[in-house]
């Protein structure tokens, strides 16, 4: 296995003055890169930063957020990310829960400054760093690299033969749907090894250059956007925010080859004003994960003229952990999330461990070098996310076909009964959004005096269009079981949206509560 800074001696090697990283109208090469990361490791150097040590970089996607993680974690710091849209709050839990050593921002950044905001919060931070106007007690990046003579090449290096590939290198916050986020632990190794596995059955030419306009402390941006990108030798064009025309504009100028999306991504790129799929011909590879794609929405994207996959993974498996093949069939696309990198156990699991025979349910577990290592400062909270025999338990249900391909069936936490029958929102979710009308759609439990639990849909129509609630009725009675129909119904022209661009469970969860209905 590798070191993360490897994966760049490597590109400098085999490719110098190859294009590494483009920013607006900064454009990096490899060997740029590389020098300007060994000038910010020897500044952390000379700050105290030490093996081990946690390093936060608060970004939008650009040259600040990459330079800094690889910089980092090439001498054995752990870098984590925090997202520019959070507030003082959620600032406050991710300095008190990872204690970085040292902080770097972007500020001001969209009229906030968030050197001032990140100080505020009470935090044992020694060193805040910003890139832009600094505050308070916050030094100027110009002053903060300025240390950088006073650490020798030689400490240097010492400092990086220290750095093993079991060593944790970032720690990546879930989402926290289900309550405060858990920082999951992945490995030098993990995440090299992943990059790697995922390089290989891409290929390399398909991943020339992409788009990287996601946040940078999912796992999603930093792994299966750049990282895979990074380990085929590609560039990664940056842009700081999710902005149509101007990627539109961005993807004319570069023609990315590779592009990641979800089921929620394709929808609303089809409802953008002017969509056509002939202008994303210079596109050779669409992945789509999140959660399955309807057959209907891939016949369209098939029209791009390259392979479409589907794939599945979470934080816990560093990024992408399943994949369709390149030359399935659509059907397959749609209906599964395909079979496991090489290299990986995977398995599906009855509640007793015991393992499940084809086509029937269970939980969906994996085992081997793309797992994460646990999760930070949370012992029982690792010990229960493994089986006795070390198999990761994704907490996801699914099902393995005759033909080895996982179908994924929904999270299990978000399973509920009606009337005895197990209900998973997910399929519901996936028969709504067949409604042509229908843009989103997100499925909740409520409860019900005669069959205990039944669903409740939030649904948001496409621009320009309306859905009553009876014809949802009719349209999902002649697809699914009439146990899974929602019983009730919110239409609305606006869903919350989490900032990896999933449907925010929780908050319709409250406006449920406040409403009396949950």
């Amino acid at each position: 296995m590798l070191r993360i800074y490897d994966l760049l001696l490597e590109n400098v090697s085999r490719s110098p003055n190859g294009l590494c990283a483009v920013h607006g109208d900064q454009r990096m090469t490899f060997t740029e890169v590389r020098d300007e990361v060994d000038v910010i490791a020897r500044a952390l150097l000379a700050h105290g930063v030490v093996h081990g040590d946690r390093v936060a970089t608060l970004s939008p996607p650009g040259m600040e957020f990459w330079l800094t993680y690889l910089a980092a974690t090439s001498i054995g710091a752990i870098w984590h990310g925090i997202n520019p849209v959070y507030r003082d709050r959620e600032f406050a839990y991710l300095l008190n829960d990872a204690t970085p050593r040292l902080v770097f921002c972007v500020s001001p950044f969209e009229s906030r400054h968030y050197d001032s905001e990140l100080q505020a919060t009470k935090n044992e931070v020694d060193h805040f760093v910003t890139f832009g106007d600094a505050q308070g007690t916050a030094v100027a990046a110009s002053e903060f690299l300025s240390f950088a003579d006073n650490v020798s090449e030689t400490a240097l290096q010492e400092a990086r033969a220290r750095v093993e590939p079991d060593d944790t290198a970032v720690i990546v916050y879930t989402s926290g749907t289900t309550g405060q986020p858990k920082g999951a632990m992945l490995s030098h190794g993990t995440i090299t090894s992943s990059a790697r596995a995922n390089a290989a059955w891409m290929g390399n030419d398909r991943l020339r250059n992409t788009v990287c306009a996601a946040p940078t402390n999912h796992v999603g941006a930093l792994n299966n956007v750049c990282m895979n990108v990074f380990a085929a030798g590609g560039y990664i064009v940056f842009y700081h925010k999710v902005d149509v025309q101007a990627l539109g504009k961005i993807r004319e100028a570069e023609r990315p080859t590779y592009l990641v999306t979800s089921p929620t991504g394709f929808m609303m790129t089809m409802n953008t004003p002017g969509f056509d799929p002939g202008l994303l011909d210079h596109t050779r590879l669409i992945v789509c994960g999140g959660a399955t794609t309807p057959l209907g929405i891939l016949e369209v994207w098939s029209d791009v003229g390259c392979p479409i996959s589907s794939v599945y993974g979470q934080t816990e498996t560093c990024g992408i952990i399943t994949y369709t093949d390149l030359n399935a069939p659509l059907s397959d696309v749609a209906e599964t999330i395909g079979k496991p990198l090489p290299g990986c156990e995977m398995r599906v699991a009855r509640e007793d461990g015991s393992v499940c025979k084809p086509d029937e349910t269970g939980e969906i577990q994996f085992r081997g070098p793309y797992v994460m290592s646990g999760y930070f400062n949370r012992p029982d909270a690792t010990a229960g996310a493994f089986t006795d025999d070390g198999y990761l338990r994704t907490g996801d249900v699914g099902f393995l076909r005759d033909d080895g391909n996982l179908v994924f069936v929904g999270r299990i936490k978000e399973m509920f009964k009606s009337g005895g029958y197990n209900v998973y929102p997910l399929e519901i979710e996936q028969s709504i959004a067949e409604h042509e009308a229908v843009l989103l759609a997100a499925v909740l439990p409520v409860p019900d005096e005669l069959y205990q639990e039944v669903g409740h849909a939030f649904v948001m129509p496409r621009p320009g269009t309306c859905v009553t609630e009876d014809e949802l009725c009719d349209f999902l009675k002649a697809r699914i079981a009439n146990y899974k129909v929602p019983k009730t119904f919110t239409i609305s022209d606006e869903l919350a949206l989490l900032p990896n661009g999933k449907v925010d469970k929780v908050t319709l969860a409250d406006q449920l509560k406040q409403r009396g209905e949950a």
